[in-house]
């Protein structure tokens, strides 16, 4: 069973279908977006993958009271946690002189506290579970070590930035405590989301945006990153038993530019 945050929309949406898919059953976390994700959840149990294949449920993960509980109830839910995707994150648009230290403490929060928090929780319960489990976060190729961040989100790459070395950190003092637990992150670069079911379509402008920001093609219609390529990634790195510590660029070689 997975718990994947932020996951009633855009590449959270498509991380939560491409698990479903393969086999997982998943609780759909959100906060803002509760009503879509119990939608969602409906429709996913509605469908092909039978009852009980996904469930909702909302939690604010600004507020660290919250972080526990979350965990505590996607384990309840089946009796066990086996991974926890951490997608859910701000990125608020603003100039490097409108941003206040209010701002970036939000982001921080949000995109970093809250994923740090989460991860602990969640491999501390994995630790006693005699299978371990996987933990994988969203970081942005824009903060990776070879990457490059665009203007007008500094205080949201600040955030970001802390993701990598969170990755190393808890890989190391989890796999201490049980060396079946795996912590690894996906950095994607710009992606389309629109090929996600229910989300909008995307304008061309996006398209061209996307399409010429990566060094290859996909082959798809789009010809461009999706957000199921996304996906294809983050559960390659749940399922695979030999990666830990990883950051893995999904940017169609788009840092190469």
């Amino acid at each position: 069973m997975a718990l994947v945050t932020g996951g009633a929309r855009r590449v959270g949406k498509a991380i939560a279908i491409e698990l479903v898919r393969r086999g997982w059953r998943v609780v759909v976390h959100a906060n803002r977006s509760a009503d879509e994700a119990q939608a969602f959840a409906a429709a996913i149990s509605a469908g092909v993958y039978g009852p009980g294949a996904a469930v909702a449920m909302t939690a604010d993960l600004s507020e660290a009271d919250a972080i526990e509980p979350l965990i505590r109830a996607a384990a309840g839910w089946c009796g066990r946690l086996d991974a926890l995707v951490n997608s859910a994150a701000i990125w608020p648009r603003q100039s490097l002189e409108e941003a206040t230290a209010a701002d970036a403490q939000q982001c921080f929060t949000v995109n970093a506290l809250a994923p740090f928090l989460l991860s602990r929780a969640a491999g501390l319960l994995m630790a006693d579970q005699a299978q371990g489990g996987a933990i994988l976060l969203l970081a942005d190729i824009a903060t990776r070590y070879d990457g490059r961040p665009y203007a007008d989100h500094a205080a949201y790459h600040l955030s970001k930035a802390a993701l990598p070395a969170t990755v190393r950190t808890l890989a190391v003092e989890l796999a201490d405590r049980n060396p079946r637990i795996r912590v690894n992150a996906v950095a994607p670069g710009p992606v389309l989301c629109g090929t996600v079911p229910g989300e909008p379509a995307e304008s061309s402008e996006r398209v061209r945006h996307v399409r010429g920001a990566a060094l290859v093609e996909t082959g798809t219609a789009e010809g461009c990153g999706l957000a199921e390529h996304v996906a294809h990634a983050v559960a390659m790195l749940l399922e695979n038993p030999f990666i830990t510590g990883e950051t893995l660029a999904v940017d169609g070689g788009g840092r190469l530019k």
